[in-house]
């Protein structure tokens, strides 16, 4: 994970960064899984959808080829500005995201976890994520 562009209006941008350290070439098409620690609050659970945002903006996903020692990203957006009245604290805090990249059937999943806190009630319980993009940064809006 990286950090910037930062915050636009309300608007929160968090990019991830995924570097191929090996000596093979390897290819990624489509999202990234995402699984949030903690994830819910109450009734509410965070729920991502596959269009951007504010800070990084949607591109439809395409087949990533990623050279040794070349790198791809995706973003992830969220607003911090809903339900201002839940908890800023442990309730709503998310501290891990465990990251699943998205590799043909039937090979190793490739996993990873990141710390990352925001407060998802803040989000409205919405984050946006982008497709995975060659080069580190995703393309921003």
């Amino acid at each position: 994970m990286a950090w910037g562009p930062g915050a636009a209006a309300g608007n929160i941008g968090i990019p991830f960064i995924i570097a191929n350290i090996s000596k093979s070439t390897c290819t990624l098409h489509g999202y990234p899984k995402l699984l949030f620690s903690p994830y819910r609050y109450k009734n509410h659970a965070i729920r991502v959808t596959h269009n951007g945002g504010m800070i990084f903006t949607k591109v439809n996903p395409r087949l990533v080829t990623i050279k040794p020692g070349g790198d791809a990203s995706f973003g992830l957006n969220y607003g911090d500005a809903a339900n201002q009245s839940d908890p800023n604290g442990a309730p709503c805090l998310v501290q891990n995201i465990y990251v699943t990249l998205p590799v043909r059937p039937g090979t190793f999943n490739q996993n990873f976890e990141t710390t990352v806190n925001f407060n998802f009630c803040f989000t409205g319980f919405v984050v946006g994520l982008t497709s995975i993009q060659p080069g580190p940064l995703p393309k921003e809006g």
